[in-house]
């Protein structure tokens, strides 16, 4: 199994449901079918502003106090923000986090390139729709970037990034209220249908909005806008804001980004 459990409860204690087990798939050459200026462009901001070098990935832990004042325990987090998994999860590959990603965040099953290493920590892995049944049909859906945190150097995603699927505000990791928040992208799908959603980052269950807004409908993809409740979550809380161009076919992730933002204290 590539998946272990810490013994301490995550930071947020009350949304520490842990993802279902994954399945294990095979590897898959990539086949790059997308913008690759545009999309390595985003790829270096996201990873960029999320870590300036590998010494930025030293972790602390929070102190809980339960029941007596004078009994504490160590609670693990992560410095940098990530889509996926909870803090207190660990994947010791970042196939086994890509493929429980694709899996329970976006509801298919996962057909992955191969790891694409970057330094010795971080990488990325390509996600496709599995076409017609031949792997030569596989249509580029996304883009994971992934790299080791934690105590346990366990594999997190960073984000998700696709010049036809994409948030452009709010920022990624930044501060946002537990209210309303206007979301603004690019997108495209089957009848003009993006659907965006806002999850606890690793809980894909504790969704705490979703909206359908209207992309483009061909080869062009349009900018669009919806505005999402984020007031069920609480001050601290790492939240994933999900954009997908609808399919119409179940088996199919459609075009997606993903984005962390962290709830204002």
């Amino acid at each position: 199994m590539n998946r272990i459990h810490a013994q301490f409860p995550a930071r947020n204690t009350d949304k520490d449901m842990a993802p279902s087990p994954h399945a294990p798939v095979g590897r898959l050459q990539p086949t790059r079918q997308f913008s690759k200026p545009i999309l390595a462009a985003l790829a270096l901001a996201l990873v960029l502003s999320a870590c300036s070098d590998d010494d930025s990935d030293t972790d602390s832990t929070t102190t809980t106090t339960i029941g007596d004042p004078s009994t504490t325990i160590e609670a693990p987090r992560t410095e940098q923000a990530a889509i996926w998994p909870t803090a207190d999860v660990v994947f010791e590959t970042p196939e086994a986090a890509a493929e429980d990603f694709v899996r329970n965040a976006l509801g298919v099953p996962p057909v992955l390139g191969e790891f694409q290493q970057g330094d010795t920590r971080s990488g990325e892995i390509e996600v496709f729709s599995p076409g017609e049944g031949d792997t030569s049909t596989r249509i580029f859906r996304g883009l994971l970037l992934l790299r080791q945190l934690g105590p346990e150097n366990g594999w997190f995603i960073l984000g998700a990034v696709n010049d036809n699927a994409s948030i452009t505000s709010p920022e990624s990791r930044a501060e946002v209220p537990a209210g309303p928040l206007l979301i603004e992208g690019v997108g495209r799908g089957f009848e003009a249908t993006v659907i965006v959603t806002a999850f606890i980052a690793g809980d894909a269950g504790t969704q705490l909005d979703e909206a359908i807004a209207q992309g483009g409908a061909f080869e062009t993809p349009k900018p669009f806008e919806v505005t999402l409740d984020l007031s069920a979550a609480s001050p601290g809380d790492v939240v994933t804001l999900l954009v997908r161009g609808g399919t119409g076919l179940e088996t199919d992730p459609g075009e997606f980004g993903a984005i962390p933002v962290i709830i204002a204290g």
